[in-house]
């Protein structure tokens, strides 16, 4: 077993000076998922931590057998492990990573999921400077709190009857636990503390992307109906040029693209020409055309992006300038561009704006109020 890391125990001393919400004071619990599919688990705790058998340990080693978990080695017949801190409020590194809250492990096929129980304004201090710079402007970081904030309740009520309510990547938000937390985003967490986003008094939908690099996207377009709503529609944004990803160019050797795409289920032979069939009113790629030696398809650009990564293809407003052994592609933009532009939010900030005036440029006709704390 390791010994404590130093970053580790630092983080611990840094949350109980913040004053940051250790115990846990908010009502309203997550449920997000922070490994799948992962082999072996190690649990550390300095003060000791609570199984589920009530045994209380410093450290342990989850790992998986056919007749369930196993527990530093001893098979058990469980298949779910909950853990939670000896004393509420401390920290549990998971596989080397610090997290508040409460834990469950169980066994999903010949792996481990692991999900995070923790309330959602803890959860923030771990997704905000995660998802956006905490050197940025300080109305831009409370426009962020308040999207995060909005998406993760949204995404609990949506999920429900699911094994957990977020993913902690970018399939839903980055969340990179305490290990991530920075005052400045804590300091915008806790002054909107509560406040979301609502249309029609229902939670908001508050996709938001790095750089749009012009109009962001109707998501009516953008998704097919998908995810239809009047506050996502594309609004002006010339404001985000000073992204690294405002423009951008990308050289791909072709056999790597059709690895990816092979790998991701499409059977391509040698590619001939990636041609665009549709274009968003935003300028962004909607469908393609993939031509190779065996025929041709034509994919969602999105799904095109997702198979080849997100990376290669920052977004899928984008043109082939040459196709041969290598591909050459130039584009603007990063993310979706659906909802709010985060460095055009940074820009409009260091220009004086409100993060209540951001949030209502980039989501128009919503409301911005303070959520009931639900006993749940």
């Amino acid at each position: 077993m390791r010994l404590f890391s130093l970053p580790f125990l630092l983080t611990s001393l840094l949350l109980s000076a913040l004053g940051l919400p250790w115990p846990l004071w908010a009502a309203q619990t997550l449920r997000v998922s922070i490994l799948e599919n992962t082999p072996v688990v190690l649990l550390e705790s300095p003060d000791g931590m609570t199984m589920g058998d009530t045994r209380t340990l410093t450290t342990a080693k989850i790992g998986v057998a056919a007749s369930g978990l196993t527990i530093n080695g001893q098979a058990t017949s469980r298949d779910m492990l909950p853990v939670r801190p000896r004393t509420e409020g401390n920290l549990i590194a998971v596989n080397g990573r610090g997290f508040s809250g409460h834990f469950r492990i169980y066994k999903k096929g010949d792996g481990l999921v692991v999900v995070n129980d923790i309330p959602v304004e803890s959860y923030l201090l771990g997704v905000v400077p995660s998802e956006m710079p905490a050197g940025w402007p300080a109305e831009a970081l409370k426009a962020q709190a308040v999207i995060s904030r909005t998406y993760a309740l949204y995404q609990k009520k949506a999920r429900q009857a699911h094994d957990y309510d977020l993913a902690s990547t970018v399939l839903d938000q980055v969340y990179a636990g305490a290990q991530g937390v920075d005052p400045r985003a804590s300091a915008a967490i806790g002054q909107t503390t509560g406040e979301v986003l609502t249309y029609d008094g229902a939670l908001a939908l508050t996709f938001f992307h790095s750089t749009s690099a012009g109009p962001t996207e109707d998501a009516a377009d953008h998704w097919d109906g998908t995810h239809t709503r009047p506050y996502l529609a594309g609004v002006s944004c010339p404001m985000d040029r000073d992204s690294p990803y405002y423009r951008w160019k990308r050289n791909i050797p072709r056999v790597e693209i059709e690895r990816l795409l092979r790998e991701d289920g499409y059977p391509v032979g040698r590619m001939r020409a990636i041609l665009p069939v549709q274009w968003s009113r935003a300028g962004r790629m909607l469908w393609a055309r993939v031509v190779h030696d065996g025929g041709e398809m034509v994919l969602r650009a999105d799904d095109l992006r997702r198979a080849v990564g997100y990376r290669l293809l920052p977004s899928t407003r984008f043109q082939v300038d040459a196709f041969g052994k290598t591909v050459k592609i130039s584009g603007m933009g990063y993310g979706h561009g659906v909802g709010l532009c985060q460095w055009g939010a940074k820009a409009l900030a260091e220009r004086g704006w409100r993060y209540d005036e951001i949030l209502r440029h980039y989501y128009p006709g919503v409301t911005l109020q303070t959520r009931p704390q639900d006993p749940s």
